[in-house]
């Protein structure tokens, strides 16, 4: 069984969100946006073996501490879809210039495909890719759980007037990839509060299935 926990971090109030096997304790790390003291505290109290830091997208609140989580456990790869890939080095590209920043992260150690599916002790994660908040924005699903980024929030959905970006798409893909999921699947996104696929489904301003 998955175990999920998430933490508001950061200036933007991000969702960094970590999720473990409750029996192996092999975790994935899921964008690290600030407070990353707090995050390894959390790693360490619950004697976690992270094996995965995936970024669900290339922007700046997801990314910005992908440095300090890798540099406190030694060989931990960063994962990301090879759309947003260059946005890890890039100010410009992953908007940090444009708020008076700079956040420079790590490259990946390698790219995460559509429908790959990664082992997380004695259960996995399907990755979806679903571009429209971002070119290479990714959703990951397991039994009961989406870990959905900044595609689809609590009665909203992700921004879609950034470079790159497109409203079509990320309407599209809702429909198609996180709303044709069991409709108790429960949402954990990037930004705010649970909810679930049933709930959007029927309720969603933006998005109706």
């Amino acid at each position: 069984m998955l175990k999920v926990v998430a933490r508001v971090v950061g200036d933007f109030q991000i969702n960094t969100i970590l999720v473990w096997c409750e029996r192996t304790r092999k975790a994935a790390i899921f964008d690290p946006g600030g407070d990353s003291p707090g995050t390894i505290k959390l790693v360490e109290s619950e004697r976690l073996e992270p094996i995965y830091l995936i970024n669900t997208h290339g922007h700046l609140d997801h990314i910005a501490e992908n440095a300090v989580i890798k540099a406190a456990f030694a060989g931990l790869p960063l994962l990301i879809h090879a759309a947003d890939r260059a946005m890890l080095t890039d100010p410009h590209k992953n908007l940090s210039a444009f708020v008076g920043g700079s956040v420079i992260s790590p490259d990946a150690d390698r790219t995460i495909t559509d429908g790959e599916i990664l082992p997380l002790g004695e259960e996995s994660l399907t990755a979806y890719h679903v571009p429209g908040h971002s070119p290479g924005s990714l959703v990951f699903y397991s039994s009961g759980i989406l870990i959905g980024g900044d595609t689809l929030f609590q009665g909203g959905v992700g921004r879609t007037d950034f470079p790159g970006s497109s409203d079509e798409q990320l309407y599209a893909h809702i429909r198609s990839k996180i709303y044709t999921l069991p409709e108790d699947t429960i949402v954990y996104p990037g930004h705010g509060p649970t909810t679930t696929v049933g709930i959007e489904r029927r309720t969603n301003p933006f998005v109706r299935g």
